[in-house]
């Protein structure tokens, strides 16, 4: 498959910073085993209906190779995670990383205090079928 020249773009103190690479895409194989990861609140958040908010959670540490995707069920009624994050910027699947963050969907008004279960996560080995090109920093 061919490369692309591609911007990666990361969170700073000055606000998105961005690097070129030259990548290409990735083929794996999703094995037929995996486990659930709980997503749990690591602060108190007042969530509205309707409003998009990012809340700490316990850190959960995924090693290399896996594939984490969020559940489709919510078991929490004030909000539904949206997304999971390292807070930091890229978490490429073939390092290890950690998640520290989660991006929620208020469905109602309340309070989701620490130790609420938030979300699940589907964590699945991969393997690469195919030995894909490391990104490589475009020099402009």
């Amino acid at each position: 498959m061919a490369s692309q020249i591609i911007q990666i773009v990361s969170a700073s103190e000055q606000g998105p910073e961005r690097i070129k690479v030259e990548a290409s895409t990735y083929e794996f194989t999703i094995a037929t085993r995996a486990k659930w990861e709980m997503i749990v609140a690591d602060e108190d958040v007042t969530i509205a209906k309707g409003a998009f908010e990012k809340i700490k959670i316990r850190e959960i540490d995924l090693q290399r190779d896996l594939l984490a995707l969020l559940c489709a069920f919510t078991p929490h009624p004030l909000a539904s995670v949206v997304r999971v994050g390292s807070g930091g910027g890229v978490a490429p699947v073939e390092a290890d990383r950690q998640i520290e963050v989660a991006y929620i969907l208020g469905q109602e008004t309340g309070e989701i205090e620490e130790g609420d279960l938030i979300g699940v996560l589907n964590v699945l080995p991969i393997m690469f079928t195919r030995e894909a090109k490391k990104p490589t920093l475009v020099k402009e």
